[in-house]
């Protein structure tokens, strides 16, 4: 994976944004903040989401989809919204065409999270596994999604090997905690 800095829209850039290193996967750029982010938001929406422990249908991997990017999409408008506005008043003027382009598709990165376990889900779906496993599946994806970000943070740092499994370990609990907190607080 390389780094490069975040592109600049016009002559400025947001704060939060410019502080923000991207890393290139597979050939593409993306925001490791933005990711994670994503990560937690979906692993919280799908631990709540009631899939049920029958075989999905048509219907279900519908509402499947709706789960994976309706709350990515408000997580991606919310901060578009936001960062436009800062963007706005940080460089004192109005937005050009090509902030806004910018300002967009920076902040669809946060909706990529939801497209690994959308095709999953397509895969999965007409099979026998219920719906209960295919979301386990998902979730237990993200843990180690998390686990891979704590151990590449911690090799960035230049940290040993076992420390960068062991703060990959570590934040992949933090994320299952995360998940566990928001479980306790809507099945009370």
């Amino acid at each position: 994976m390389e780094e490069s800095p975040v592109q600049k829209p016009s002559d400025a850039s947001s704060a939060s944004e410019a502080d923000h290193l991207k890393v290139r996967i597979l050939g593409l750029q993306f925001d490791p903040h933005r990711l994670i982010y994503s990560t937690i938001i979906l692993m919280t929406a799908l631990a709540i989401f009631d899939e049920g422990t029958e075989r999905l249908n048509t219907d279900t991997v519908l509402i499947m989809m709706g789960v994976l990017f309706a709350p990515l999409f408000a997580l991606s408008m919310a901060h578009a919204f936001s960062d436009a506005l800062d963007l706005q008043i940080r460089m004192g003027r109005r937005l050009t065409r090509r902030d806004r382009w910018h300002v967009l598709g920076a902040n669809l990165e946060y909706m990529y999270v939801a497209v690994p376990p959308a095709v999953l889900t397509l895969i999965l779906g007409p099979t026998e596994l219920p719906g209960n496993v295919i979301v386990d599946i998902v979730l237990v994806m993200g843990l180690v999604s998390l686990f891979f970000w704590g151990s590449y943070a911690a090799r960035k740092a230049r940290l040993g090997v076992w420390v960068q499994l062991r703060l990959g370990f570590n934040y992949a609990v933090m994320g299952l905690i995360v998940v566990l907190v928001e479980l306790a607080l809507t099945h009370h």
